[in-house]
């Protein structure tokens, strides 16, 4: 069943007295594999549906964890087990390793693969064992294969970002890349926003390049040009790098183009500077309507055989695997996992996400933040303070008009960061100086101020919720439809210098052979712990007694090894033991 059609569709039609041959069985194998695998294709698309993800086991070796895909022909990928191989012993090593060199990246891929198992003796075929006797195969092993190759795809074609952008690699050697992503609509008039990645791959040389865009259906401030350039002295130090530049797409529906006019990329890597020819040329459109409605449009209404025949070979790209080169040898210097990000968002995940964003409780008032600050450390003596911030805006209807002793109140709002306590305070913004000034605290203490808003505010906070209320008390007549207030969310976690009780393992990660015993301990700090209950997570993943000796079974892989205090149940761990073949 190796064939990669999905038509046509015949089924088999039985009546008393058919006589079925071979042909027969195999067109009934062939039916409802085409019609499993064209659903497949149609609904979920291609990519890792879940696992399969790409660990460093040492310096030369990695592991691949079970797992599931589909191809983009809609065949299933499983790997039923996890995996170890030595980078050398991969399909493509050689043939690749040598090209890749100067850049010090593979690229692991998978594809689906199936052999022909069970031979039985048959005396109806020509097929002879080294014996002489004539054998046929009784079964078909659905599997994989993978390879390593140096080759990155050309376009996304089939992949997820394809549908609403356009990518194309520019510059691709001695580790550098340099990639442009361009969206394929933009509304007349908008912004058309460019996207240029930059990964060095882990050179240790300054680059600086540049190069010119020329457009159709867009313009740089009135101009049909634009000049591309980065000089890496200019940002702080990184591998990576993320560019966007705005341009502003036509006033009318029409078919436009980012172009890169030709001889214009000049590069310069280290004190070497060159000039390569470059060809890249984008296609956008220009439309009245949202983009995401022309996305649904371009998938429902695209060409069928566009979408069951794909350009690129039914490969998945698992991992990007950097290495360094030592003498005849390697050493892995680290893993990229799923480096084109091709996966699939099954209807569960995607159920998921849509309740987190659309499901609130009743009588919440929506709320427009502002700004959301990232979680900061401040040092404080002996003591720790975590802070989250996070503010916004509301408005606090007041219908005509707000008369002394009056009290409004705004819906329930979610300050999003999490449940207990959180420290709150509000602000009424002055109507007469709006965006400029915003009094908290006690209203008398600046009355010189014209336009002053004079009112008391509280907050109500609900910390098993997440959320809190905000309430005003007129103190004179207020004049006005709606009050402003901004609020201010911070949550504080103190935590002494004494840690918390935490017990791990030793050794971590051991590698063993099969067969091979390996003794572990649990330990809170330095402190050996006497009374632990060992366990090992997979039934087959060898024994460990109450003592912490471990006994590897037979079979090579990756097994969890599980520790729980006797004395405290909150105290546990698990650590990872590889068992590898013997050398």
């Amino acid at each position: 069943m190796k064939d990669r059609n999905y038509f046509p569709m015949e089924r088999n039609r039985y009546y008393y007295g058919k006589l079925l041959s071979v042909e027969d069985f195999q067109r009934e194998q062939a039916y409802m594999n085409h019609k499993r695998r064209l659903l497949n294709r149609l609904l979920y698309g291609d990519g890792i549906l879940c696992g399969m993800q790409v660990l460093e086991v040492d310096e030369e070796s990695i592991s691949i964890e079970m797992g599931v895909a589909l191809d983009a022909f809609g065949r299933e990928i499983v790997v039923e087990q996890p995996i170890v191989k030595r980078l050398s012993v991969i399909d493509g090593f050689q043939e690749n390793y040598n090209e890749s060199k100067s850049e010090g990246a593979l690229y692991l891929c998978i594809e689906y693969s199936e052999q022909a198992t069970d031979p039985i003796y048959s005396i109806g075929t020509t097929t002879k064992n080294e014996e002489g006797k004539p054998v046929e195969f009784n079964r078909w092993k659905e599997g994989y294969h993978l390879f390593l190759t140096s080759e990155e795809p050309e376009k996304n074609t089939g992949f997820l970002e394809e549908i609403y952008e356009e990518s194309h690699t520019l510059f691709a050697n001695n580790g550098i890349r340099i990639r442009q992503i361009v969206p394929r609509y933009v509304q007349c008039g908008e912004d058309l926003v460019i996207q240029l990645f930059i990964d060095k791959g882990g050179s240790k040389e300054e680059i600086a390049f540049q190069y010119e865009l020329e457009f159709i259906g867009a313009s740089n401030h009135g101009q049909e040009h634009m000049l591309i350039s980065f000089q890496e002295t200019d940002w702080t130090p990184s591998d990576t790098y993320y560019l966007k530049y705005v341009v502003q797409a036509a006033l009318q529906e029409m078919e436009g183009s980012v172009r890169i006019r030709p001889n214009s990329f000049l590069l310069e890597i280290g004190s070497h500077k060159q000039t390569f020819s470059v060809e890249g040329n984008f296609t956008f459109h220009v439309i009245q309507e949202r983009q995401e409605t022309a996305v649904w449009k371009s998938v429902c209404e695209g060409a069928a055989e566009d979408i069951l025949s794909p350009a690129q070979p039914p490969r998945l790209y698992l991992a990007r695997i950097h290495f360094i080169q030592a003498g005849d040898t390697y050493v892995i210097e680290g893993v990229d996992r799923r480096p084109f990000g091709q996966y699939v968002w099954n209807n569960r995940l995607l159920g998921a996400m849509e309740q987190m964003s659309l499901v609130k409780p009743e009588n919440r008032q929506p709320v427009k933040v502002d700004s959301t600050l990232p979680a900061k450390t401040i040092e404080t003596g002996e003591n720790v303070l975590q802070h989250r911030v996070a503010a916004g805006t509301v408005e606090i209807p007041l219908g005509i008009g707000g008369a002394a002793g009056q009290c409004f109140y705004s819906g329930e709002i979610v300050h999003g960061l999490g449940l207990g306590s959180v420290f709150i305070t509000v602000g009424a913004v002055i109507p007469k100086r709006q965006g400029r000034e915003v009094v908290f605290g006690t209203r008398d203490i600046f009355q010189e101020n014209a336009g002053q808003v004079n009112v008391e505010t509280a907050v109500k906070l609900y910390m098993d919720k997440g959320s809190f209320q905000i309430g005003v008390r007129c103190l004179k007549e207020i004049h006005g439809d709606v009050l402003t207030i901004n609020w201010l969310a911070i949550r504080e976690r103190e935590t002494t210098s004494e840690e918390k009780k935490t017990m791990t393992i030793q050794p971590e990660m051991p590698r063993i052979h099969v067969r091979e015993t390996q003794y572990f301990e649990a330990l809170v700090g330095d402190e050996r712990l006497s009374r632990v209950e060992w366990s090992v997570k997979e039934p087959e993943g060898g024994s460990i007694n109450e003592n912490g000796l471990y006994q590897a079974p037979s079979q090579p892989g990756i097994y969890e090894i599980l520790a729980q205090s006797l004395e405290d149940r909150n105290l546990r761990a698990f650590v990872y033991v590889i068992v590898a073949e013997e050398a």
